[in-house]
């Protein structure tokens, strides 16, 4: 955010605490607030304890700084103002940012010690009086460390707890009182690279069947944050060993310990996490412990690619994130479809069509939007396809043009979960000649890509309308399926003028594959 951006940010945030200051004293800020400054890590989002009403409190800090009021939870008082921070366009429209402060308002019930004994984690369960933080927040929107420490009102330990960098819940009862802190404890702990503590771990795996209580909506946003981070693999792992991970997607139980043919290195739930981490690999964000500098060089030569993976599919989900579900989803289908065949080798024919299907259903129920759903299921159904197009020689002009037709805007996810498949597939064993050849494939497709979207965009060769007075033929859906075919052949250099395309629709009709209810 730019300093004249921070600057009345952090001026809003102080008329806003000394708001609160003249209307609830005493007034406390508490979590992540007091935790990051501590850590030196800036932090938009604060909450404020209050002895008053939190809804009239709120309601008066957003008329006085301009902020926007939002009723959170009546039940259990609390109130939301929003403090719009705004981004420059080029065109020098003002739009949104991403750096919104939010200020939750909560009521204490008996004194502030009693409040924080109930927060979820001990580094989340220190207060700060208000006064104290609005005197001395800085223009980055932290309160110096030594301040918070003089002042910090601290019956948990979480000053020593952050001093030793690990996540403790607050009491025995934490996992109980609120399902979602299992899986917050995890993306905390990850976020900080902090440890959890040993005892809080037991009392995670022996609370893990109570994820089940936790909204879906609240599961997938804890889910999307934690992959998010750097080593997702390695937290999908540690989600597994807490038993959190088939408690949230069951269908990949099945998957620990199946066997796989001698190609593959490891079972076939060990492959799908190792998936995610060769994805994470040769997306630059995290190092694999069987890769190098060579391997990475073999990449294509793909300058988009860092902008596509960080592109939004939603409002909280990058592609990146997509990407990593879909690997550890790609091979979910294996355990359904797994055969032997006369030599006794294992076959999973229709893996990826059953893995596909059984993604949507798993997606369904966490409450992912369609549009990321659709776009997992893709990579899921797909990603075997680059492989199958090259089984003899590179693959043709249609083979790729179809490939990009169908997977739309995951064609590229696809193309990068192939090789990571490939990776995780051999895991050490594999080897240089062969990824070179992997790599050397998906070069090949995405320059055939670009030369076809060259050869298609400039110009149409022909329209519906124009199709349907040449050939005589009604409106229906035999005019889009003719003007994919021309649209094909544009691409694979078989057609270039108006009169080509009309030839081309003539044969298509003529042809004995179209018959007349296709016309209809």
């Amino acid at each position: 955010m730019p300093v004249s951006e921070c600057t009345r940010t952090c001026d809003s945030l102080r008329r806003a605490l000394q708001v609160v200051e003249s209307e609830s004293h005493p007034s406390y800020v508490t979590g992540g607030f007091v935790r990051d400054s501590l850590l030196g890590r800036p932090s938009r989002d604060i909450d404020i304890v209050v002895e008053g009403d939190p809804f009239a409190i709120a309601q008066s800090v957003a008329r006085t700084v301009g902020g926007s009021f939002v009723p959170l939870n009546e039940h259990h008082c609390v109130a939301r103002v929003i403090l719009r921070s705004y981004e420059q366009t080029a065109s020098s429209d003002r739009k949104l940012g991403h750096d919104d402060l939010t200020i939750d308002f909560t009521r204490y019930e008996g004194s502030i010690e009693d409040d924080l004994t109930r927060r979820d984690f001990t580094i989340d369960a220190i207060a700060v009086p208000t006064d104290v933080v609005g005197v001395n927040l800085s223009e980055q929107g932290t309160c110096a460390a030594a301040i918070i420490t003089e002042n910090a009102i601290d019956p948990l330990g979480g000053l020593q707890d952050l001093a030793n960098r690990t996540v403790k819940a607050g009491g025995r009862d934490t996992f109980a009182h609120d399902p979602g802190r299992l899986l917050r404890a995890v993306r905390l702990a990850r976020e900080l690279s902090f440890s959890i503590e040993t005892t809080t771990e037991s009392l995670i795996r022996s609370n893990a069947d109570l994820i089940s209580r936790v909204a879906p909506e609240r599961t997938r946003e804890e889910f999307i944050r934690l992959l998010n981070l750097p080593l997702a693999a390695d937290s999908v792992r540690y989600l597994d060993y807490l038993g959190l991970l088939m408690r949230i997607i069951p269908e990949l139980e099945t998957s620990r310990d199946v066997e796989q043919p001698t190609c593959h290195f490891w079972d076939v739930l060990e492959h799908s996490i190792q998936t995610v981490a060769t994805f994470e690999f040769i997306a630059g964000q995290s190092d694999w412990r069987y890769g190098n500098d060579e391997v990475i060089e073999c990449l294509p030569g793909e300058p988009a690619f860092q902008t596509y993976i960080s592109g939004a599919v939603s409002s909280t989900a990058s592609r990146s994130v997509l990407i990593k579900i879909g690997c550890l989803l790609h091979d979910i289908g294996k355990p359904h479809t797994k055969e032997l065949d006369d030599s006794g080798r294992a076959r999973f024919l229709g893996h990826s069509r059953e893995g596909a299907s059984l993604s949507r259903s798993i997606l369904q129920r966490l409450r992912f939007s369609n549009h990321e759903i659709e776009y997992i299921e893709t990579l899921v159904y797909n990603h075997l396809r680059p492989a199958q197009m090259s089984t003899e020689g590179p693959p043709t002009a249609r083979a790729v043009y179809r490939f990009f037709r169908d997977t739309g805007d995951a064609g590229l996810g696809v193309l990068y979960l192939a090789m990571a498949d490939y990776l995780a597939c051999r895991g050490p064993l594999f080897m240089m000649s062969e990824w070179r050849n992997v790599c050397s494939l998906i070069s090949y497709i995405l320059q055939e890509h670009r030369r076809q979207e060259i050869a298609i965009a400039p110009t149409r060769l022909i329209d519906g309308r124009e199709l349907m007075q040449e050939l005589g033929i009604q409106p229906g859906p035999v005019v889009g399926r003719l003007l994919e075919a021309i649209r094909e052949a544009q691409a694979a250099g078989l057609v270039g003028t108006r009169e080509e395309a009309l030839e081309l629709s003539r044969r298509t009709i003529g042809s004995e594959h179209f018959t007349v209810r296709d016309s209809k």
